[in-house]
């Protein structure tokens, strides 16, 4: 009967923990990006950017957590890493080690839109949200006032980081997988 029961688990091992937490991030990066875009051209304006205001938190979170997990998963299989990041043979000298820092290129760009980019760009988000309706005009309008051009800015700005983000760490979990396979 153990027999039967090993053989049933056996998915459920460190490796298929990293195999499952591998795809599951880099689906999650792919999903989001697919839906935003699919919602974008959708939904008003405004309601995009509720909507986007309330998924972006959860899947920077999820983001991070998964790639965090394949992190320590990585590092459980190979050890060595841990001690190599200062001595001979470095990380970009070993198959595992760059492995690692393709998985810190998922990891890092998550954490920075979990933490910073992501929280400010929704903050600046419905302040032009509320200065809009405080003007009765639209961000896109003719003559915007400074604080408009300032939040539009300051909008676009933070948008385009957290989009190069997000494309950093997509380019590092694809990375990972043809690391991987090959």
């Amino acid at each position: 009967m153990s027999g039967v029961i090993n053989k049933a688990l056996a998915p459920f091992t460190l490796k298929g923990f990293y195999l499952l937490t591998w795809g599951t991030a880099l689906g999650t990066n792919v999903w989001q990006t697919v839906s935003s875009f699919k919602a974008f051209g959708t939904l008003d304006r405004k309601t995009f950017g509720q909507l986007q205001a309330q998924l972006q938190p959860l899947y920077f979170a999820a983001s991070t957590a998964l790639t965090g997990a394949l992190l320590g998963a990585h590092l459980y299989f190979h050890p060595n890493l841990v001690g190599s990041v200062l001595k001979a043979p470095h990380w970009w000298q070993l198959e595992e080690g760059v492995q690692g820092l393709l998985i810190l290129a998922g990891f890092v760009p998550q954490l920075a839109n979990l933490l910073v980019v992501g929280p400010k760009a929704v903050q600046v988000s419905l302040e032009r949200h509320r200065l809009e309706a405080a003007e009765g005009k639209a961000y896109s309008d003719a003559n915007p006032s400074e604080a408009m051009v300032k939040l539009n800015k300051d909008f676009s700005t933070l948008h385009g980081i957290a989009s190069s983000l997000n494309l950093v760490s997509f380019l590092g979990l694809t990375g990972l997988g043809l690391a991987v396979s090959l």
